[in-house]
């Protein structure tokens, strides 16, 4: 016999007939009630452990009945949620997903494809929680951003770290080995790092000090020939030189380069950036750390251009967007909406001010300011924004665009 913490005593072929009652072939002699006690499962054959204390407590509430295995437990819980044909057919089409075997249960993942047209999966198979979707959670985790799919990692590392990845893509946190693709060095930038508008490179990070040896090889790699070598300070100072496409003369900082602009804006040799033909946009960014600022400006409308994410990672919110069909129709509304705020108001931008920002602080301008007196003293974007759209429709382009638009329809 056998005594329990209790007192009461157990008879160890008692306590092993009310396990097998249970479900559970002990593997060994009983010796304590709350010690795990090695069994088989009866139903399944699986090794289990549970203890003669709970199987007991179970059984004097709810009778005699199968139990002890986790495993059986779960797919006896599955079984009993499992969606009827009605049901299951409802929750697919609410996830938007094409199954590509039999469905199981609520708790076994589906392999399925997501029918979104912007899933960046495309077309190839997801694994869907049922009970997930029937919860409002998305059944596509891609979709949701929850997870990245490989090929778009790289596409995202190449375009804005400017890295080819040399291994396949694991994490988004985890160092992400692979080769820069301006100094040609080894690299180990973290994906959110990126995404996040931070650079990839510590070789080439526009802040990092450099030799003059080191800055004459960065210029020649970004087809600039300086003039003199000896003159270089640092990588946000202008830095004279010719360019090696057209010959021209340029001053241009080793930093604006790395961020994306070009040495050289002659029109020969300006392939990139903002272009008048082209679809433009104007936005209107807001800055809360620090003085409270909002900035105007214009940029490409187009998938590729990152702008806007190099303004995210100095700190910058977008707050509103405005396409046009033509980009010089965007350059002369931000031109008209300077001539407003600097010229006829009288506002001070960033320069005025004698800031010294590298990310276009000649449009930037406070949104608190007690030197501007009444009604200006404090601004809002929502009231900078309207004196965009206003010169936009003085300007006679809302008419243009529209026109454009039902041409293109």
């Amino acid at each position: 016999m056998v005594t329990l913490v209790s007192g009461r005593p157990v008879d160890p072929d008692e306590a092993r007939q009310l396990m097998l009652r249970n479900g559970c072939r002990p593997k060994t002699v009983f010796t304590k009630a709350k010690d795990p006690w090695p069994s088989t499962c009866e139903r399944c054959g699986a090794d289990i452990d549970p203890t003669y204390d709970s199987i007991a407590s179970k059984a004097r509430r709810s009778g005699d009945a199968p139990r002890g295995c986790r495993d059986c437990a779960d797919r006896a819980r599955a079984e009993r949620f499992r969606l009827d044909e009605a049901e299951l057919a409802r929750t697919i089409a609410l996830a938007n997903i094409k199954p590509l075997e039999p469905y199981t249960n609520n708790n076994t993942r589906l392999e399925s494809i997501c029918l979104n047209e912007t899933c960046p999966r495309k077309g190839k198979p997801i694994k869907v929680l049922i009970k997930a979707v029937r919860q409002g959670a998305m059944a596509c985790k891609y979709c949701a951003r929850r997870a990245i799919d490989s090929d778009e990692a790289i596409a995202i590392m190449r375009e804005k770290g400017r890295v080819e990845p040399s291994t396949a893509y694991i994490r988004v946190d985890d160092p992400w080995p692979g080769t820069c693709l301006r100094c040609h060095r080894s690299v180990r930038p973290r994906l959110h790092d990126v995404m996040q508008g931070q650079g990839a490179c510590l070789h080439c990070a526009p802040n990092t000090p450099l030799t003059k040896q080191q800055a004459w090889e960065r210029a020649i790699a970004y087809r600039f020939r300086p003039s003199d070598p000896e003159a270089f300070k640092n990588t946000n100072a202008p830095w004279a030189g010719t360019c090696l496409n057209c010959h021209g003369p340029v001053n241009p900082c080793l930093g604006n380069l790395y961020r994306g602009q070009g040495a050289c804006n002659s029109q020969t040799c300006k392939i990139t950036g903002f272009k008048d033909s082209e679809p433009g946009l104007v936005y209107l960014l807001q800055r809360t750390s620090g003085p409270a600022m909002a900035k105007v400006g214009i940029c490409e409308d187009s998938a590729h251009n990152t702008r806007l994410q190099v303004h995210a990672g100095n700190g910058w919110t977008v707050v509103h967007t405005r396409s046009f069909r033509v980009g010089l129709r965007a350059r002369l509304v931000e031109g008209a909406v300077k001539r407003l705020w600097f010229d006829e108001r009288g506002w001070k931008n960033g320069a005025a001010r004698g800031e010294q920002r590298s990310d276009g602080y000649t449009e930037t301008v406070l949104l608190d300011d007690a030197e501007r007196g009444e009604p200006w003293s404090r601004l809002t974007p929502l009231a900078l924004w309207t004196d965009v759209l206003i010169q936009a429709q003085q300007l006679g382009f809302d008419v243009d665009e529209q026109r454009l638009e039902a041409a293109a329809g």
